[in-house]
């Protein structure tokens, strides 16, 4: 990053692309039948809740597989495990119907309200265990996954659409900010030079004349 602000060229060039992508992927463009991107919103949705859901499973989920001493978590994990590589798979794999889950926002909820399920099981199995004690707190929220996890997947609290013209948005903003720093830093180097300074080749000259 630090690189990419340094480099005023690459400022101008990367904030260019941000700001084409965002109009591309800008749910804008229903009034062209013959758009050839006018779908590639919604699949740039798909493909980051997919990434998310890999990103979860690589630095948490896997991590908690390994860590689980009770047999029953370990196979409740698994299964949330797989459940989450499904819909990951669902989401890049459209045209297989692996999944009915359609909305962003019911992805999450169904995420939340898997991972709030395995941790009541947690909580259940380790009541009778004098080694380890359950924290009340975490039994808590392990509650409110669940409730929050089933409500957001009956009425999902934020449609695609909407997520769409947020990543739009980000994209769109970050795009300006280093087409405007690229800009800016050109002006000041321009601004910094000094006027008189003449090429070598016309002071010799002279001096020769």
């Amino acid at each position: 990053m630090k690189k990419l602000l340094k480099n005023n060229t690459l400022c101008i060039v990367v904030g260019s692309i941000c700001i084409l992508a965002a109009l591309i992927f800008a749910p804008i463009w229903n009034w062209w039948d013959g758009c050839p991107w006018r779908t590639w919103g919604t699949k740039i949705i798909d493909i980051l809740v997919a990434t998310l859901i890999v990103l979860y499973l690589a630095l948490f989920l896997f991590k908690k597989i390994k860590r689980s001493t009770k047999q029953v978590i370990r196979v409740l994990t698994i299964v949330e495990f797989a459940l989450l590589s499904l819909i990951a798979l669902g989401c890049i794999f459209r045209q297989f119907n692996i999944i009915q889950v359609n909305e962003a926002s019911q992805i999450f909820a169904l995420a939340l309200w898997t991972r709030g399920s395995v941790e009541l099981f947690r909580a259940y199995y380790y009541r009778s265990d004098t080694k380890e004690v359950y924290p009340v707190w975490y039994l808590g929220i392990s509650i409110v996954m669940v409730t929050l996890g089933t409500w957001f997947f009956v009425q999902p609290i934020i449609k695609d659409i909407v997520v769409l013209w947020m990543f739009v948005a980000i994209l769109a903003t970050f795009g300006a900010l280093l087409l405007v720093l690229g800009i800016n830093n050109i002006q000041k180097q321009k601004a910094n030079t000094p006027k008189d300074s003449k090429p070598a080749k016309t002071t010799a000259k002279k001096a020769e004349k």
